[in-house]
Parts: C-alpha cells; structure tokens; sequence
C-alpha cells in the first residue's frame, strides 16, 4: 500500500506527487527520498538508481526525476515476515 513514510496516511494510487506535493494528513513532503520507492540505506546515496547527485536531507522535498512513491515501511516488513513463515513452514515439512 503506498503511503506517507511520516504518518502512515494511505495515499491514493491516483494522487500526483509533485516537487512540493504534502502529506494530506500531515502536511510532510512526499518527495523526498524516504517516500521514494527506490529509497535503500547502504546503496550509493541511498538509492536502487544510478542517481549522480547525493541528496543529503532525505526527509525533505527534492528534486529527483527518478522519485515514485514507494510502499509503507511497515507494511514492507509485514511483507516480508509473512513470505519468511511461509518458506519456513514450507521447507519445516
């Protein structure tokens, strides 16, 4: 589900996110680096592209080309602990 890396908030799949779209519930930037889909701590700068600019503040608006709103962190990881009990149940067998 896409949503506001700050709040939570689900963000509708229609919703254009420009340089200086905000958070409708609260009212953060949702392009930056931490909403963005390709967002990876530990990549070069941070990020899954092959951006040429390091953008220091990743919680404020910026101007990458490359943003996409990326999923809630939290549902990520609900993700990915599901799949993890699923291969364990598959392979416990």
């Amino acid at each position: 589900m896409r949503a506001c890396h700050h709040c939570h908030a689900p963000i509708d799949a229609l919703y254009t996110i420009g340089y200086a779209t905000v958070c409708p519930s609260c009212a953060k930037s949702l392009h930056s680096c931490i909403n963005c889909r390709f967002y990876s701590p530990g990549s070069y700068h941070d990020c899954l592209e092959e951006v040429e600019e390091d953008i220091i503040d990743k919680m404020s608006a910026n101007y990458c080309e490359l943003f996409m709103l990326g999923e809630d962190t939290d549902s990520r990881e609900q993700k990915k602990a599901e799949a993890k009990a699923k291969a364990e149940a598959f392979f416990s067998n």
